[in-house]
């Protein structure tokens, strides 16, 4: 068989198997992502068909394209209300998640080191903080398509959204801030903090203007069928002006999108003459881009578990790691928030590491930081066992929290049956029944509908 042939087969493999993975997903709570990873590993370290070296050449840009996509696609289903709501919880939840994972990674990793699995003469506390500010965050990318997917409450899924959202930010500050100081800066902490605020506050100023651009704009394009691509180059442009200017362009996409998924609202509250909305054409096209972005990223992480099976090791017991210090860190950042042990235990595993870790792990060796050549082979095997920890774990917990709202049960199986026979049913969105900006209702995109 032909190279041409087989790119295609897998191609084709990909996609089929990701919407396998959603069926399977609405059906038994199992995320789709783990399949998808499956995908990948049989393609890369089993049988060979692609090739390490490449995928390390496209990682940095396959990761931003992923970024953007998923991010706009999560950002655009928020609703100013219960985001308004879940912000001081998320925030106290990010933060104090994210330092706790640097802390325990960082110590875990030193152990590793004087055994000799790591390099034992070159890693320091710095290589460790460096690894534990690459993995210390929740990954947007596996959250928000899965808690869209999982139709939970909304307070709870817009707390996990947002948290991922700013973790991502964190996860991106830190380990470059971090890096810095490894290739022969000079810590300062007051230069972290300034650095870390201008990268929060130039990011939401600069996605607030994008989303208020977009929607001044709209009458320009709005109803043509052009209306997708020019939305989505604004968005990469937007991406490219905001790390240019030192901002977190993650955190701009995902503003922009709430601007843009909240534009009635927006429009009424600056007392526009026009009210604007997201076509719905627009959101299930993008549905359909946002799905094959994302089968094609985690099959990406299959494809990077390669050997040395000893550093596979490391990754796997630092995503353990990160499990045992998620549990009593959300416990306690939650408490008094008014959640049910669910849901509690729902938020303590979704804790899911992803593309911002895979496309960190290449910097430092790309800027030259000793001992950490094999690293993304330990970041990547830590990916995989946080996201099968998640795909475990979030069945359990989102059956624990039916069980324990039984009426709530009833009402939604109700609902599945007047939407259809089967789980694409369930999900099914149709103009009619769209919601409109003021309902704090989500509106699930499912692609190749």
């Amino acid at each position: 068989m032909g190279s041409v042939e087989l790119f295609l087969l897998c191609i084709a493999a990909v996609f089929l198997i990701g919407v396998v993975g959603e069926l399977v997903f609405a059906r038994t709570g199992v995320p789709d992502v783990v399949w998808l990873i499956v995908v990948g590993v049989l393609m890369g370290p089993v049988f060979g068909l692609v090739e390490r070296k490449l995928l390390m050449d496209i990682a940095p840009f396959f990761g931003a394209l992923t970024l953007v996509i998923v991010l706009f696609d999560g950002g655009v289903r928020l609703r100013l209300g219960e985001l308004v709501s879940a912000a001081p919880r998320s925030l106290l939840l990010a933060v104090s998640g994210f330092v706790v994972a640097i802390v325990a990674i960082a110590a875990v990793s030193m152990a590793f080191a004087k055994l000799g699995v790591l390099p034992k003469a070159s890693w320091t506390w710095t290589h460790g903080l460096i690894l534990g500010a690459i993995v210390g965050g929740a990954s947007s990318v596996v959250i928000m398509p899965a808690l869209d997917l999982a139709g939970l409450d909304e307070r709870l899924s817009n707390l996990l959204k947002l948290e991922s959202a700013l973790t991502d930010v964190l996860c991106v500050v830190g380990a470059v801030t971090l890096i810095e100081l490894a290739v022969g800066g000079a810590f300062d902490k007051g230069a972290v903090l300034s650095t870390l605020g201008a990268s929060f506050g130039i990011g939401l100023l600069y996605g607030v203007l994008g989303g208020l651009m977009w929607i001044v704009l709209h009458r320009l394009w709005g109803g043509s069928k052009h209306e997708y691509p020019i939305t989505l180059s604004g968005l990469l442009i937007l991406y490219v002006i905001t790390s240019k200017a030192g901002g977190s362009a993650a955190l701009a996409i995902l503003t922009t999108a709430i601007v843009i998924g909240n534009a009635g609202a927006v429009t009424r509250l600056l007392k526009m003459r026009d009210a604007v909305t997201l076509e719905l054409d627009v959101e299930r096209f993008h549905g359909v881009v946002s799905f094959m972005i994302k089968s094609f990223f985690f099959c990406f992480i299959g494809l990077m578990l390669n050997p040395p099976w000893s550093l596979i090791g490391v990754g796997a017991v630092l995503g353990l790691t990160l499990l045992a210090v998620r549990w009593p860190t959300a416990q306690l950042a939650l408490r008094g928030a008014g959640f049910s042990a669910g849901e509690r235990g729902l938020v303590a595993v979704c804790m899911p590491r992803g593309m911002a870790a895979g496309v960190l792990a290449i910097l430092p060796a790309q800027a030259g930081v000793p001992g950490m050549q094999e690293l993304p082979v330990v970041v990547f095997s830590c990916v995989v066992v946080t996201i099968l920890a998640f795909a475990v774990g979030m069945p359990l917990m989102t059956h624990r929290i039916d069980a324990a709202n039984p009426a709530e049960d009833t009402d939604s199986e109700g609902d599945d049956s007047d939407a259809g026979e089967g789980s694409l049913g369930s999900l099914r969105l149709t103009a009619t029944e769209r919601p409109s900006d003021s309902d704090a209702q989500e509106h699930p995109t499912v692609p190749l509908t």
